[in-house]
């Protein structure tokens, strides 16, 4: 009814979900036999596995030294490594389970994110490792 009060057609309303040859609407559980739909969900696990070691590795290397400066916070930030241990394991697992049953775009949009912030992350540890450098 929309479409024919607009003089609209069902063809005027389809968006081209193509990106590199890939039909971003497509649902890995739903296309199983399209092995092309992995790529996108399989890069995404490997970003979001590669932006959980850079970011713990950050967190465990400011532990260690507010752990020299103060003896008393050893078990706040034990207990702290311990769920960084634990959201590594899980994260990537979780991140298994949704991208294979979203649409394609969620994972890229995902992905891009993550490639984001893991770049966000390196540039900022370089600049904070400089500023370390210079103070001493």
């Amino acid at each position: 009814k929309y479409l024919k009060e607009n003089n609209m057609t069902e063809n005027s309303m389809y968006i081209n979900m193509n990106f590199f040859g890939l039909d971003l609407s497509k649902v890995p559980q739903e296309n199983y036999k399209d092995i092309t739909v992995y790529i996108i969900p399989v890069l995404y696990v490997i970003s979001s596995i590669l932006s959980i070691k850079i970011t713990t590795k950050t967190t465990n290397n400011k532990n260690e030294k507010n752990n020299e400066e103060d003896k008393k916070e050893f078990d706040q930030a034990e207990m702290t490594q311990q769920m960084n241990k634990s959201m590594s394991l899980m994260m990537p697992i979780l991140s298994v389970s949704i991208a294979l049953v979203a649409p394609l775009g969620l994972a890229l949009y995902w992905l891009v994110n993550n490639i984001i912030m893991i770049i966000e992350r390196i540039i900022l540890n370089k600049l904070v490792s400089k500023e370390e450098n210079l103070d001493a």
